[in-house]
């Protein structure tokens, strides 16, 4: 196939980089040498792609995918429908349409449409997949939108709040276009999440059909009928008489979740499923290190010397001098801005020990993404920079590639350049108030971070993210501005976000041999449906009254509102008023969490040095450095989500990318990813019936051993947070 992969263990003292001398992009050469496998070497370039069943399929796709996942990013903890879905239910709907569609020709801008073109290809099928993925991927400016309205009382028009999210999701393609020569041609970037044959049997329908329909019926358990099994903490179920601060900890709720284990697959999701083994072990060592282990040991021996014990350990709220927690809105006047005189009065504000870790770990992932590219792979990078086609030139994907068309730079920059126009234009005009020039700089800074946590989420499957240094760079520029911080921070993190999902539908399209042109086309005009389905989804569900209470006061939310809390929402509404109304410089340097920021920042470039060295001189013999992977190994997720997951994601990455994959190989292959989507399906299809039906009426399932009712009665039963742990609440 033209990919070669070095499987040579090179032994201590003959230096690791030997066996891998022709790129040093590769990582895990046999699970690299099983991905490539799964993509053909052949191509037919007069193959029918960008169809009449395309547009059809795939935009039935995007819109469903895109509204369902819109509705699940205010879930307690998000859960979304991955875009398999699109590719596993769009084969049997295209070879239908290629059987029994009439074949009709008419013209359309130009174009010559044939609604029946022949039998369903494989090119249609990616596209339609690439339609889907946009969905998939959602709008995260709809986060920022949500805030503004609920928390800041600002509401833009709706022509302004949709021109919002269109430019800040489509600023990412310029980006992606440009760097095309480092991260899809090159053969060892292997973009796991990607990877598909290209061919659908009926059999997987089979196997997808029957795991959906288990999980759907699974999940009615843990959700309705038993819905103390969701959660299952070992320590309060085990040892229910242990000291107060153990069973503490065990809390998934108030604590880390030391030991807890979930039954439903909402708080699991397929990924676990997707991602190399030595990726979940990297992130699950990132939760022992920083949950388990500092954030634990910092709560129980005061590091941080809070004033007394906080309301609950896993939460993303701010407290005074004094330990109390308040309302971020007495901070603020009806400006947005930071009232001076209550803020000296509440000086030096508080976070939870929990929550400061999730802070320094951020700088951490984002400082070592930059280390770890430029130490592991700047010298292909570089290379490509002087010679963009030479690594690639003996490649069989790129030469089959090399036959169709290219899109122009120049398309890339001529939509950057106009795109950028009408976020300047939004981000003055439409309420915001951002400056031309702030709008300029989260571009830029956007930019900067792009190539190094591309190259983490091509190499092990995990997307990192520009949120927190986004905040850290314009917070220290412009404090006392929390719409303006925000509206910065979601471009910083959208133009990164958005090119690494168009990357990975340009490395599909690079595997299936898709004109590259198509692509271009599916993307953007995916991209623009995208952005009026998430605009109407978020705006429908916030136009119920009683689904805002859950997010602005979850305590209100009950039996009805528990999986609804929007925890996302939260988070931003805190992290708008630490880095933007208040500022990193008094809210984290001027107090106890400076070292954490600092030594963040700078534990970030160094720590991938010892690794590079481990990696370089003594050999992966006994221990695998290149495999130690440092912005994966500070990447938790922090508070306030249910803290569930952790254990369960583990064994299921044991289980699927450890034991199937070497044990029983040929079944990993055909049916491991359709598994995945099938639970993801089954588990989002239950969520939605139940919240639509029984849930939304208030049907509750009666209170019994196993199900809490919301009722006084189940929290003196169930502990004051219905999840087994039982304590003092006022101690």
């Amino acid at each position: 196939m033209g990919v070669v992969v070095d499987d040579t263990k090179p032994t201590k003292g003959e230096g690791a980089t030997a066996a891998r001398e022709q790129s040093s992009f590769s990582l895990d050469p046999e699970f690299e040498s099983i991905a490539t496998t799964l993509a053909p070497n052949t191509d037919d370039v007069n193959t029918p792609s960008l169809t009449f069943r395309v547009w059809v399929l795939g935009l039935l796709f995007c819109i469903s995918i895109a509204y369902v996942n819109e509705l699940f990013s205010f879930r307690t903890n998000p859960f979304a429908i991955p875009s398999y879905v699109g590719v596993l239910l769009s084969y049997p709907l295209g070879k239908a349409m290629a059987r029994f569609l009439p074949s009709y020709r008419f013209n359309m801008f130009g174009l010559e449409i044939d609604t029946n073109p022949g039998p369903f290809t494989v090119k249609e099928h990616v596209l339609i997949g690439i339609f889907a993925s946009t969905g998939s991927a959602g709008v995260y400016g709809v986060d920022n939108l949500v805030v503004q309205e609920l928390y800041f009382k600002l509401k833009l028009p709706h022509i302004w709040g949709i021109l919002f999210l269109y430019t800040t999701s489509m600023l990412g393609f310029a980006v992606a276009g440009t760097l095309r020569d480092f991260l899809i041609r090159p053969a060892h970037m292997i973009w796991f999440a990607v990877k598909d044959d290209g061919k659908e049997h009926w059999s997987r329908f089979k196997v997808f059909g029957v795991a959906a329909t288990a999980m759907f019926l699974w999940q009615i358990i843990p959700n309705y009928i038993a819905n103390m099994i969701e959660t299952l903490p070992l320590i309060c179920l085990l040892a229910p008489n242990a000291p107060v601060d153990v069973i503490k900890m065990g809390s998934p709720n108030y604590g880390v979740g030391l030991l807890s284990l979930t039954t439903s697959w909402t708080n699991i999701g397929g990924g676990s499923m997707s991602y190399p083994l030595w990726t979940a072990i990297n992130l699950f060592l990132s939760y022992v290190i920083f949950q388990y282990v500092l954030s634990t040991m910092s709560w129980s021996g005061n590091w941080f010397n809070d004033p007394k014990p906080f309301r609950k350990l896993n939460s993303a709220d701010l407290y005074d001098n004094k330990g109390n927690a308040f309302e971020p809105s007495e901070l603020v006047d009806e400006t947005n801005t930071v009232i001076e005189e209550k803020y000296a009065e509440m000086a030096p504000l508080r976070i939870t020990p929990f929550f400061a870790w999730a802070y320094c770990t951020s700088m951490i992932s984002f400082t070592s993404a930059v280390s770890t590219t430029i130490l592991f792979f700047g010298k292909d990078i570089w290379a490509r920079f002087k010679a963009p086609k030479d690594e690639s030139k003996n490649d069989i994907h790129c030469q089959l590639m090399d036959k169709y068309p290219e899109v122009p730079n120049t398309w890339y920059y001529v939509f950057f350049g106009t795109t950028t126009v009408l976020s300047i234009v939004c981000n003055h005009f439409s309420g915001i108030g951002m400056s031309w020039y702030f709008t300029l700089l989260a571009i830029i800074v956007s930019l900067v971070g792009t190539l190094p946590i591309s190259v983490v989420l091509a190499t092990s499957g995990v997307s990192l993210y520009m949120n927190v240094i986004s905040e850290f760079v314009i917070g220290m520029i412009l404090p006392g501005h929390p719409v303006v911080m925000m509206a910065f921070k979601c471009l910083g993190v959208t133009v990164s976000s958005q090119c690494l999902t168009l990357l990975a539908d340009l490395k599909l399209g690079h595997y299936m041999k898709i004109p590259p042109r198509h692509i271009f086309i599916s993307q953007m005009a995916s991209q623009f449906v995208a952005v009026f389905v998430v605009y109407f989804a978020y705006s429908s569900w916030l136009s119920n009254p009683l689904h805002a209470q859950w997010i602005l006061d979850p305590s209100t939310a009950g039996p009805e509102g528990k999986e609804w809390k929007g925890s996302n929402m939260g988070v931003y509404y805190s992290a708008s008023l630490i880095w933007g109304a208040i500022g990193p410089k008094r809210f984290f340097f001027d107090t106890v969490y400076a070292p954490l920021i600092t030594w963040g920042l700078i534990g970030g470039f160094i720590l991938p040095v010892f690794v590079w060295l481990g990696d370089r001189y003594l050999g992966d013999s006994i221990i695998p450095w290149r495999l130690i992977n440092v912005p994966l190994l500070a990447s938790f997720s922090g508070p306030p989500y249910t803290q569930n997951f952790q254990l369960m994601s583990l064994f299921i990455s044991i289980f699927f990318q450890g034991y199937m994959y070497r044990k029983h190989n040929g079944w990993w292959r055909r049916y491991n990813y359709v598994l995945a989507t099938a639970f993801d399906v089954g588990a989002a299809l239950t969520s939605l019936a139940l919240t639509a039906t029984l849930k939304a009426y208030k049907i509750r399932f009666p209170m019994w051993a196993l199900n809490s009712d919301g009722s006084d009665e189940a929290y003196e039963r169930f502990g004051p947070d219905a999840d087994w742990c039982h304590y003092p609440v006022d101690e």
